[in-house]
C-alpha cells in the first residue's frame, strides 16, 4: 500500500492512479523540486504536493549532509523549498547567539527564569533538527514537487 500524495488516501502499490482525487502516478516521476520552489517563491501553491520519494533534482546524499552539518540553521530546508520551516531554525539560531552574548544580562533578569523559558525554545527547535535528520536518514523527509494535474490537453486558463 502506498500513500496518495495529493489526499493522503492508501492506494494499491500497483495503482495507476487515486480513486479519490483521480492524481496519475505517472507524473509524480516527471514532477521536479525546481518548479516547486519556484512556485512557492511565486505563492502560487495550488500544484505543489509534498511526498516522501525525492525527485530527481534533489540528491538524497546532499540533503543528509546539509541536514547534518547545517541542519540547525535550516540549510536542508532552504535546499528542497522549505523557506518557513528554514526560516524558524534561522531565527532560533539567531535567538540561541543573543543568549549566548547577553548571557549575563539575561541571567540578571528575574532570577535567571527567563533563561529558562529561553533554554525551552532553544530546545524546542533543536529537537525538531534531531526529528529531521531521523526523516531524512530513513527517507521520510517531505519534499514539496510541482505537479500539473490537469490533463494534457486542457490548457490553463
Amino acid at each position: 500500500m502506498k500513500l496518495c500524495p495529493r489526499c493522503g488516501l492508501k492506494v494499491i502499490d500497483s495503482a495507476d492512479e487515486c480513486p479519490d482525487c483521480h492524481l496519475n502516478f505517472a507524473r509524480l516521476a516527471l514532477a521536479t523540486n525546481a518548479d516547486a520552489k519556484r512556485k512557492i517563491k511565486r505563492h502560487d501553491r495550488e500544484f505543489i504536493l509534498h511526498t516522501h520519494d525525492l525527485p530527481s533534482d534533489v540528491s538524497y546524499k546532499k540533503l543528509l549532509l546539509l541536514t547534518i552539518f547545517l541542519g540547525m540553521f535550516g540549510a536542508h530546508c532552504f535546499y528542497v523549498g522549505r523557506y518557513l520551516r528554514g526560516g524558524m531554525f534561522v531565527l532560533n539560531m539567531v535567538f540561541a547567539a543573543i543568549c549566548v552574548i547577553f548571557n549575563q544580562q539575561i541571567l540578571a533578569v528575574d532570577e535567571g527564569r527567563l533563561i529558562e523559558l529561553f533554554g525551552i525554545i532553544i530546545g524546542a527547535i533543536l529537537l525538531c533538527w534531531i526529528y529531521d535528520f531521523i526523516m531524512v536518514a530513513i527517507k521520510r523527509f517531505k519534499v514539496p514537487i510541482a505537479i500539473d494535474l490537469k490533463d494534457d490537453g486542457e490548457k490553463k486558463k
